[in-house]
């Protein structure tokens, strides 16, 4: 026996009248949801004080820093209403109201929460936990059958709430790292001023301190102008020289850098200082520096200050005794982290069978001390067609 299959096609008139034969049923579900979302909305806002503290309990047991019930009360109701009007809102212009609610709002709670020192953890679990109150609240709804539609309309109004929610915790965590991005910016602006301040105290500090040793400087000559006695008179001369050095280091810090001075250009400066105080009439001196810029921390700067003080006054006094003329020249360089300083005269030298190591002076004495103590570095002399003094230490 041969089995036949029949098909069946409706009319193309009847399925073009099938829609509209539908859209009374369809009229029928929107005004079912409408009351579905209008009886759930108002449920909840009857039921306002309820869902606030279910809230509040389930924060207390699993976010215990929020234990502020005045606070948090605040925050859930505004979050409710915000939630509500999310909720009943049709028309394209009810929701793009209800969006500017929300983030208004989320910028508000963000901004609040942020400044209470909540992190966005604490604050995303709190509005889960709130979620879980107002659903709790529509599954009581249900049990009890305080509604007007069909359930399944109501878990459909119940799924806009969701929606609502979903869009409010969103709307927050933005909020939250946008306002997190400005604090920091501000956090950042407000310490840029404040180092600017503090640079600028600290260069006039220098600047003052400069004055101060140039005042001692300016007392110094004139006591040495005073002083009776050659010997009393080389002592002020000298520790004039020491004084200036470290007021060139001060000088040097107010002007740029505040806690690093440049060796080079600190080099520079000594000499010149230097050549200027301790020349004789009759002798023509050239001091050279050479090397790269070097930045060293204040205290470094002012030992190696004073060290290179000691040094050039040495080589201008002893090197060039009965000279028309003489060259110094000072060289830095630094490799590693290592700092070298080499001072080299091509004056007479020292006497035959003195060595260079054990030649004992206050100057030297000091320039040993510092060396050792401060910078934390060794001393080398030796004679090669002059007096060669080298200073290494660790930057």
């Amino acid at each position: 026996m041969t089995r036949r299959t029949f098909a069946v096609f409706a009319p193309r008139q009847v399925r073009a009248a099938l829609p509209e034969a539908l859209r009374p049923w369809r009229r029928l579900g929107d005004v079912l949801f409408r009351l579905a979302v209008q009886a759930t909305g108002a449920h909840l806002a009857r039921a306002h004080d309820a869902i606030i503290a279910a809230w509040q309990e389930s924060l207390r047991r699993r976010v215990p820093r929020y234990r502020d019930a005045a606070e948090t009360a605040a925050w859930g109701a505004e979050g409710l209403r915000v939630l509500l009007a999310v909720t009943r809102a049709w028309t394209p212009e009810e929701h793009a109201r209800a969006r500017d609610t929300v983030y208004e709002t989320a910028r508000a709670v963000a901004g609040e929460q942020l400044r209470r020192g909540f992190s966005l953890e604490e604050i995303q679990q709190a509005l889960a936990l709130f979620r879980l109150a107002v659903l709790r609240e529509i599954q009581h709804m249900l049990r009890r059958r305080l509604w007007l539609a069909f359930p399944w309309d109501v878990m459909r109004a119940a799924d806009r709430i969701n929606e609502a929610i979903d869009l409010e915790m969103l709307a927050i965590g933005q909020a939250y790292l946008d306002e997190r991005a400005e604090v920091i910016q501000r956090r950042e602006r407000e310490l840029v001023a404040g180092n600017e301040q503090l640079r600028t105290l600290l260069q006039e500090m220098h600047h003052r301190i400069k004055n101060n040793l140039q005042t001692l400087a300016d007392l110094l000559y004139l006591e040495g102008r005073e002083a009776g006695s050659p010997e009393v008179a080389s002592r002020l001369r000298d520790s004039l020289a020491r004084v200036k050095s470290i007021a060139t280091v001060h000088r040097l810090l107010s002007l740029d850098h505040i806690s690093e001075a440049d060796a080079r250009q600190l080099a520079e400066a000594i000499a010149e200082t230097v050549c200027r105080d301790l020349g004789t009439p009759g002798t023509r001196l050239e001091v050279h520096v050479e090397g790269p810029r070097i930045l060293l921390p204040s205290k470094q700067a002012t030992s190696l200050a004073l060290v290179l003080g000691e040094l050039l006054t040495n080589a201008i006094e002893h090197a060039f005794v009965a000279r028309a003329k003489g060259v110094v020249r000072v060289t830095l360089r630094e490799e590693g982290g290592t700092v070298t300083v080499t001072v080299r005269d091509d004056g007479v030298g020292l006497p035959p069978g003195l060595d260079p190591q054990r030649v004992e002076s206050l100057g030297l004495s000091i320039v040993r001390t510092l060396v050792s103590r401060d910078l934390r570095g060794r001393l080398e002399m030796r004679v090669d067609g002059g007096t060669i003094a080298e200073v290494t230490f660790r930057r």
